[in-house]
């Protein structure tokens, strides 16, 4: 009675080898050590995996390597199969006697792979010595700073401008005597009856320290109202009538 092995396989392995013409050689299966349960283990080489290569291999398109395990059976087991082509419709035939059970696991990965792999990592470490740089990009914050400050310098730049015109104008301007400003404030309060004293000064060209006596003299105040703060020209001299 022959000796049989009843060996669980992975299902890629197995459709694999149904695919193999009948007596190709499947494998070689080399003796390895006894496990930590006491159970043997071999090492099982086989080119008729699927790609005839991965992480176990030797090398690309070599054998691949799986780990087998084989163990004692529990109880007594044994092989049949159909009969031959003479035998009865149903008969089936003894193969053997199972007298060692197992499994085909993947192997760890093979030397080869790992020597691969670190290539692999030492070629992606290496660093250009020399590294394109986008000068554009790098420049364009400095370019904006510089932008704003021009822009800040041309305000400041019209601001003094503009009071150094305005300080020329003053002293270019005509001083009037007291009776001239008298006229001229009546002339503007006979164009609206509120005026701010700062809108009196810009309105008649004069300075608010000129204007402020004349004022005192012929105008007063609001105290309430939408023109609180505003003059008007005192009763006397036709503020009432308006």
């Amino acid at each position: 009675m022959s000796s049989l092995w009843l060996v669980k396989v992975p299902r890629h392995l197995a459709e694999s080898w149904q695919q193999q013409p009948s007596g190709h050689s499947l494998g070689v299966v080399e003796p390895g050590v006894k496990d930590a349960m006491g159970r043997d283990t071999y090492t099982l080489r086989t080119s008729a995996a699927p790609g005839g290569a991965g992480p176990s291999s030797g090398e690309a398109g070599g054998d691949v390597e799986y780990k087998l395990t084989l163990g004692a059976p529990t109880g007594g087991m044994y092989s049949f199969a159909p009969g031959g082509p003479d035998a009865p419709a149903g008969e089936m035939a003894l193969e053997g006697r199972v007298t060692a059970k197992g499994d085909v696991s993947a192997a760890g990965l093979s030397a080869g792979y790992k020597q691969l792999v670190r290539s692999r990592q030492e070629a992606a470490s290496v660093r250009a010595e020399v590294e394109a740089v986008d000068v554009d990009h790098l420049n364009q914050p400095l370019k904006k700073a510089s932008e704003i400050h021009r822009q800040k310098q041309g305000i400041r730049d019209g601001k003094r401008e503009r009071a150094e015109q305005k300080q020329k104008a003053a002293k270019a301007q005509k001083k009037l005597s007291r009776e001239e400003l008298r006229d001229l404030v009546f002339e503007k309060f006979e164009l609206q009856p509120h005026w701010h004293k700062a809108d009196l000064a810009s309105e008649t060209g004069q300075r608010p320290t000129d204007l402020a006596p004349v004022l005192d003299e012929l105008c007063e105040r609001e105290k309430f109202g939408p023109h609180k703060m505003e003059y008007k020209l005192k009763p006397q001299y036709g503020g009432g009538a308006r």
